[in-house]
């Protein structure tokens, strides 16, 4: 009778054993029935604008190069943000519009381009700003043709509305050299990019004179 109970419980303990076992390869499935999708770092859906191996002055070429100074300067002209401080700095003498323009046009889009941002900034409005086509200068011309489209949203957090998009047409004249600023020296340019400050603010460009915008 003994042995028969200890047969028993080991049927038992076996079956339990089983179920256990099962039990777990269930839940051990049920894990494995997650799917985990990684995301890297990607700014833009376009390969040309996605983080790769930096290029130098000479790898890029002057005149690619002069392009990225434009459009960077493109949208520091036109850019809003929802935000009065960010116009506020901008405005300011030591800002990097001011550093790659003359002081007539940083005068001038003061007065004018200015009070526009600082009325979408109170409004709590966005405005991006790109170049379309690629930059030039007609022959005989001292003045670079540059298209550019702005897109305004102005109601905030309101998806159903649709930005505004606006094209228009600038004519530059630019006093550009590749390479970087000889003054102030070279440890005041260091002091000013280890604090933060714009690369593009750096290199030898400078608007000296806009014809108009169209």
């Amino acid at each position: 009778m003994k042995k028969l109970i200890v047969f028993l419980s080991g049927l038992i303990m076996l079956a339990l054993a089983g179920a256990a076992v099962y039990l777990t390869g269930a839940i051990f499935d049920a894990g494995r029935a997650q799917v985990i999708k990684p995301y890297f770092f990607q700014p833009n859906n376009l390969s040309e604008r996605r983080p790769g191996v930096p290029l130098t002055a000479a790898d890029m070429g002057d005149a690619e190069f002069l392009e990225l100074l434009v459009r960077k300067y493109i949208t520091e002209y036109f850019y809003a943000a929802p935000d009065p401080e960010n116009i506020a700095q901008r405005t300011s003498g030591n800002s990097v519009l001011a550093r790659m323009s003359s002081a007539d046009v940083f005068n001038n889009w003061n007065q004018t381009v200015a009070q526009d941002i600082q009325e979408l900034a109170d409004d709590k409005s966005m405005r991006t700003a790109r170049v379309i086509d690629k930059i030039f200068k007609p022959s005989g011309s001292d003045y670079w043709v540059v298209n550019y489209e702005l897109t305004t949203w102005t109601k905030p957090n309101d998806f159903n509305v649709l930005p505004i998009v606006n094209r228009g047409t600038m004519y530059m004249k630019i006093v550009y050299e590749p390479r970087m600023r000889t003054t102030p020296d070279i440890n005041v340019l260091h002091d000013y990019l280890e604090a933060g400050g714009d690369p593009a603010a750096v290199f030898q460009f400078n608007v000296i004179e806009i014809q108009g915008i169209e």
